[in-house]
């Protein structure tokens, strides 16, 4: 008989690839949430995945689910964790059943970092899928090549994203503890989820578990450009292998243009070959060192590793060009915290040196929509020529003392000679561009929109005003 499984909170992307993946598993399938929108919708209606768009009980009850799955937004007061509590129905985390369901007795190779995650994990598994070495795959993303963020493999490997956010209602460790690591990848770490980790040392004392989980014979990869993960290289019992300048691999002559990047591939200062990309931007030449080392460990060749990069086609949301016409470019971008911000305006900028860069801002995180960064997001526009930034996602929520000023940041950029403006919400930003920017300019554009979220169709409704 084929096992059942509720994803309370299936609407976030990581639980519907992880709904979707079970599926093919051959479990059965369900689940519910408030918000399902985008690549997430898509994928479960792809997969012919039903849920439901509340959390009522009942559905619970009629599924009769061996196990329930509840997402780290689920708190205690949803009416359908209330439900499984009560009844004392069997739940556990997205990180528990992942270890139990996905790895079990795999050679776990876990992508963490603060940023990069994504795009890397979806690289390496890529890069193992056509090296055929049939990884088991599972990303926070909807990688392009694969039109879903899995890959349902059947050999010793999987290729997990590890996310250093909280893994459930009862559980504030990490996602990347639970994944019993063989090989792990520490990218950097920055200052963001500052909604839960108390300051940049809270987050470096989390990812340093990390290391102490890889046996002697595993592999650390660490990143010698981001001084935060660097020094976790002591943590480790096994071996450690670095990449960036002064690694072990690195890169060099990097070339950028509108339509990618070049550079040449060292390891141990032997040059493999050239490496070229459709991905933008310094912080993918990173993700690209970053998945070339685990590749070059495992034992796979230069010229599958430069062949599969040169296919990668990247991953939905992340510097994605979702309109292109008439000198108009419109990137959708999931950039938040202000060292995400910087990256994705610098790439635009250093790829696109001709073309106006307008950026669209929505503080939607934990952290963003409070004021954590409210100063370092100063120096994060500072690549854009035009900057909007709305109002706070559900600021009613939030109290004065602690919310992001929008107002306030709109200011600061101004006295730092770059156009700003704060407006409350998609609809303002998307009117004020109509009367102010569409009438009088004519130069070649790019429309940058950073949100993790949908951000009331903004996408749509600027595509549909462009065109």
């Amino acid at each position: 008989m084929k096992k059942k499984v509720y994803f309370l909170g299936i609407g976030g992307i990581a639980m519907a690839n992880l709904a979707c993946l079970l599926k093919q598993k051959d479990f059965l399938v369900s689940g519910s949430d408030l918000d399902t929108f985008g690549p997430s919708a898509e994928l479960l209606k792809k997969h012919k995945i039903n849920y439901f768009k509340d959390h009522d009980p009942n559905h619970i009850k009629k599924f009769k689910p061996d196990i329930t799955v509840v997402g780290n937004a689920i708190k205690r007061g949803n009416q359908g964790l209330e439900y499984i509590l009560d009844n004392q129905i069997a739940h556990c985390s997205m990180p528990e059943i992942i270890k139990t369901e996905i790895i079990r007795d795999k050679k776990s190779i876990v992508i963490t970092g603060t940023s990069g995650k994504t795009t890397t994990t979806a690289l390496i598994a890529l890069v193992l899928y056509k090296a055929g070495l049939k990884p088991t795959a599972l990303i926070g993303g909807i990688v392009k090549n694969l039109d879903s963020g899995f890959i349902n493999g059947n050999s010793s490997y999987t290729v997990i994203e590890g996310d250093e956010y909280g893994s459930s209602y009862n559980d504030n460790s990490p996602k990347f503890i639970h994944y019993r690591p063989y090989i792990a990848l520490i990218n950097n770490i920055q200052p963001d989820h500052l909604d839960i980790y108390s300051s940049l040392e809270e987050i470096i004392k989390a990812f340093r578990k990390l290391p102490r989980l890889i046996p002697k014979k595993g592999l650390l990869v660490l990143n010698t450009g981001d001084k935060n993960s660097a020094i976790l290289k002591n943590d480790a019992k096994c071996k450690v292998e670095t990449f960036g300048e002064g690694g072990v691999v690195t890169a060099k002559n990097i070339k950028t243009g509108p339509n990618g990047l070049d550079f040449e591939l060292y390891r141990k200062n032997n040059l493999l070959g050239k490496i070229k990309t459709g991905l933008l931007g310094k912080h993918n030449v990173e993700n690209i060192l970053a998945a070339s080392t685990i590749a070059l460990h495992i034992g796979i060749s230069f010229k599958k590793l430069a062949e599969a990069v040169a296919m990668f086609k990247g991953v939905k949301r992340r510097l994605e060009i979702i309109y292109q016409k008439n000198n108009i470019k419109i990137i959708d971008d999931f950039a938040h915290n202000p060292d995400k911000v910087l990256a994705s305006l610098s790439a635009l900028r250093n790829h696109f040196s001709k073309h106006q860069i307008i950026a669209i801002f929505e503080p939607r995180t934990g952290s963003s929509r409070r004021k954590f960064f409210q100063e370092a997001y100063i120096s994060s526009f500072k690549p854009a020529d035009l900057v909007y930034i709305a109002e706070p996602y559900k600021k009613s929520a939030l109290s004065k003392e602690e919310m992001f000023s929008s107002q306030k940041l709109v200011k600061d950029l101004n006295k730092e000679g770059i156009k700003s403006y704060a407006l409350e919400n998609a609809d303002g930003i998307i009117a004020h561009i109509k009367a102010n920017y569409l009438k009088t300019n004519a130069s070649p554009t790019i429309f940058c929109i950073m949100t993790s979220g949908d951000f009331d169709s903004i996408h749509q409704k600027l595509v549909a005003l462009v065109s």
